[in-house]
């Protein structure tokens, strides 16, 4: 996999409607046009239909709505993301696997892992991997434990 193929992925995430079927028409508007604006993200020139219309491309206004959320969840950019990804070769830091798709409208990206205390990004996991960490509450002790008692665990049996 590519950074350009889990960019895909990852705006495949946006629920956004497709600029083709926005409704917004410049006529709607007392000056009855408007003026030519520049992409927020790729600096195109183009023509908005409404006042609120940012981006010249779907692919533009998914990646911009995308990066915007990165920023503010995690301060994190889209590229930070996709360079961990690569260095994790696109799998998740503890298990090694990709991620799943938990249901068809689901991308199956890697989600960010953040310690909640600081807000420092420390890598990307699957989700399963992610919920664990937080069912143990990022306790080292409460992990440590666990492998513990997995290592000298014997099956019980009720007959």
């Amino acid at each position: 996999m590519t950074k350009e193929d889990y960019l895909l992925k990852i705006l495949q995430t946006q629920r956004n409607k497709p600029k083709k079927l926005q409704t917004g028409k410049a006529s709607k508007y007392p000056q009855g046009y408007f003026k030519e604006k520049k992409c927020r993200h790729c600096g195109f020139l183009f023509m908005p239909k409404a006042p609120s219309e940012y981006y010249c491309c779907d692919f533009c206004k998914d990646y911009g709505i995308a990066e915007a959320y990165y920023k503010r969840a995690y301060n994190l950019t889209i590229k930070e993301y996709l360079n961990i990804a690569e260095k994790q070769q696109f799998k998740c830091a503890i298990c090694g696997k990709d991620n799943f798709k938990m249901a068809e409208h689901h991308s199956g990206i890697l989600v960010v892992d953040h310690d909640h205390k600081t807000g420092n990004v420390r890598g990307l996991l699957c989700h399963n991997c992610n919920r664990a960490l937080g069912l143990m509450q990022d306790d080292v002790s409460i992990l440590s434990h666990s492998i513990k008692y997995l290592e000298g665990a014997t099956t019980i049996r009720k007959e």
